[in-house]
C-alpha cells in the first residue's frame, strides 16, 4: 500500500488529490484558530526539525512550515495512523520506520520533522526524548532544527498557534527543544492576553471573534 500511494503522489490524479488534502488542512487552520504566529528562521538547507508533541495542531503547523518556506518536508508519523489515512501520504507524512527514505529525502535536500517525544503529551514541559531525532540528524550529517509549538487559548474567542523556530544544533542536542519549549511559555506567560507576544508575527490569520466581527457594526453607530 505504501508503493501504492507513493506511486499515486507523482501522477495527476495524486497531485489533484494531495491539493485537495493541502486544501482541507489549512481550512482546519483557518477555521479553528485565531491566527498562527512564527518567531524565527530556518536556515537553508536540509534539516531534521524537531517538535513537542502536546496537541492536535502539531502535525498540521509542521505542515504549514514547509508550505510557508516552500520546502518539501516530510513528517515522521506512527504507522497506525498512516494505515487509517494513508492520503497524508500525499501531503508529506512517512511511516516512523522508514528510516532509510527518510535519509534519502535529507539526502536531496528536502526536510525531515518528528517529533521525539514518540507520543502526544498534556501541554507542559518537554518530556522524555527518544533517539530516533539525533540519530537521523548525525547519520545523514545534518544539523537538528528545534521548533516549539504551544497552542493557547488566550484573550480571544478561538486559540492561537506559537511557532517558535531556534538555532540549529547538533545531533545530539536535542534537549535543546525543552529549553526553547520553556521561553516561549514564559513568553505568553508575561505577556498581556490580547497582544502578540515579542519577536512573533502573524503568517497566518484564522477566524476571529464574536466581538472582533460585531465591532465595526458598532462603530458605524456609535455617536
Amino acid at each position: 500500500m505504501a508503493d501504492l500511494w507513493e506511486r499515486l503522489k507523482e501522477r495527476p490524479t495524486g497531485k489533484a488529490l494531495g491539493l485537495v488534502v493541502e486544501a482541507l488542512l489549512l481550512r482546519s487552520l483557518k477555521g479553528s484558530l485565531r491566527g498562527v504566529y512564527l518567531r524565527g528562521e530556518a536556515p537553508a538547507g536540509p534539516l531534521v526539525l524537531v517538535l513537542n508533541h502536546h496537541g492536535f495542531f502539531d502535525g498540521h503547523l509542521a505542515w504549514l512550515l514547509g508550505k510557508l518556506y516552500q520546502r518539501p518536508l516530510s513528517l515522521l508519523v506512527a504507522e497506525e495512523n498512516l494505515r487509517a489515512f494513508p492520503v497524508l501520504k500525499l501531503v508529506g507524512a512517512l511511516e516512523a520506520g522508514r528510516v532509510r527514505e527518510a535519509l534519502r529525502r535529507l539526502k536531496r535536500g528536502e526536510w525531515v520533522a518528528l517529533f521525539p517525544e514518540g507520543a502526544m503529551r498534556y501541554p507542559g514541559p518537554l518530556g522524555p526524548l527518544r533517539e530516533g531525532a539525533s540519530w537521523l540528524a548525525e547519520k545523514a550529517g545534518v544539523p537538528l532544527l528545534p521548533v516549539a509549538l504551544r497552542v493557547a487559548l488566550r484573550g480571544y474567542e478561538h486559540p492561537e498557534a506559537f511557532v517558535w523556530i531556534g538555532k540549529p544544533i547538533p545531533p545530539k542536542e536535542a534537549r535543546a527543544l525543552g529549553g526553547l519549549l520553556q521561553g516561549l511559555d514564559a513568553l505568553l506567560a508575561q505577556t498581556h492576553p490580547r497582544e502578540v507576544p515579542e519577536g512573533f508575527r502573524e503568517v497566518l490569520r484564522g477566524k476571529r471573534s464574536l466581538e472582533e466581527r460585531v465591532l465595526p457594526l458598532v462603530r458605524l453607530f456609535r455617536p
